[in-house]
């Protein structure tokens, strides 16, 4: 098909640029496999090959149908993208925790469709689970808001 061509093409041009900055940043390399030029190869590399992949050894499949979700699914996605543009707002303001155990609860009913006490089940359960693996494992250091 003439759109999996294309879009081998496209993947094909960002991997070559992908690889061309990988190149840029070698010299600053601090190993042969450590250093700000690792993640561009890799993925300008994977772009490449699954772009030539898709480019010139697709196989003919059957006609695919985008059908426009319907009104509900509609609601979801932007509830969705909202609650997680509001966590960008207010993470500064209340902290990493407080934020995230929000808009999970948030996120858990919307995209979920649980009741509200499920959702603040799963939302705590989601919420120390991350903090036990990047704050308290990793080290990293995310806001901590006003109520500390």
């Amino acid at each position: 098909m003439i759109a999996d061509r294309i879009g081998g093409i496209i993947s094909i041009l960002f991997g070559s640029v992908a690889i061309s900055e990988a190149v840029r940043l070698y010299p600053y390399r601090t190993d042969y496999f450590a250093g700000d030029h690792v993640l561009p190869a890799v993925v300008g590399a994977l772009l490449v090959l699954l772009g030539l992949l898709l480019a010139f050894a697709a196989v003919k499949g059957e006609k695919f149908v985008a059908t426009f979700p319907d009104k509900s699914t509609v609601i979801s996605m932007l509830l969705s993208f909202g609650l997680l543009f509001v966590y960008w707002v207010i993470i500064p303001v209340l902290g990493y925790v407080i934020s995230t155990l929000l808009i999970a609860i948030g996120l858990f009913k919307v995209m979920g469709g649980f009741r509200l006490i499920k959702s603040a089940l799963f939302g705590a359960l989601l919420t120390s689970v991350f903090y036990m693996i990047f704050i308290y494992w990793l080290g990293m250091s995310f806001p901590k808001g006003m109520f500390y």
